[in-house]
């Protein structure tokens, strides 16, 4: 699998030898809440079982590791459905954008399928703003199995078409409001 470097990340493919890091990174509760598979404590058992799942010749999964300055910070995965989180400690600084925007010039680049969905917990407003400004667009809701929360979460269900990532560059930038995304 290939590297992607953008201006400050670098998402490299997974090793086993990344289950400390990736304990630490995706592991504290308040990322772990949203990350809806994801179970809480997440032990470092479970990250290795998880990676070797990843990593295996096999598997439908692809997994970014997210790095500033050689430490991981977050991941971005297609399982096949788009995922992604940043640890706690870099909310806020557009490193989640910055990493799904590499991931998806790769997906749309590398791949011939014409869409790629994503799905977001209907309170995680970071992230429903995170995929507006990308161009998904809301297609349906659902309710899931929050391992972390031990509870049914409803879900905003997006969806990015190939030509609506190749003609971002025409679009204008999405409002503030998330009415749009809020109501599907």
């Amino acid at each position: 699998m290939t590297t992607l470097r953008t201006e400050r990340l670098t998402l490299r493919p997974p090793s086993l030898d990344d289950a400390p890091a990736f304990v630490l990174t995706m592991g504290s509760y308040d990322v772990a809440r949203w990350m809806t598979p994801l179970p809480w404590p997440f032990t470092l058992s479970m990250a290795r079982d998880w990676l070797a799942d990843v990593i295996a010749p096999s598997s439908v999964r692809t997994m970014f590791v997210v790095e500033q300055h050689g430490i991981m910070v977050g991941g971005v995965t297609i399982t096949p459905e788009l995922g992604f989180g940043i640890t706690r400690s870099h909310w806020g600084r557009g490193l989640g954008t910055e990493a799904v925007r590499a991931v998806l010039d790769w997906y749309f680049a590398s791949s011939e399928r014409d869409t790629i969905t994503t799905a977001v917990q209907v309170n995680n407003l970071a992230s429903l703003r995170l995929q507006e400004k990308l161009g998904f667009l809301p297609i349906d809701r659902d309710r899931r199995f929050s391992h972390a929360l031990q509870h049914n979460v409803e879900h905003v269900i997006s969806q990015l078409t190939r030509s609506a990532w190749v003609g971002r560059e025409m679009l204008a930038e999405p409002q503030e409001d998330n009415r749009r995304v809020l109501e599907c």
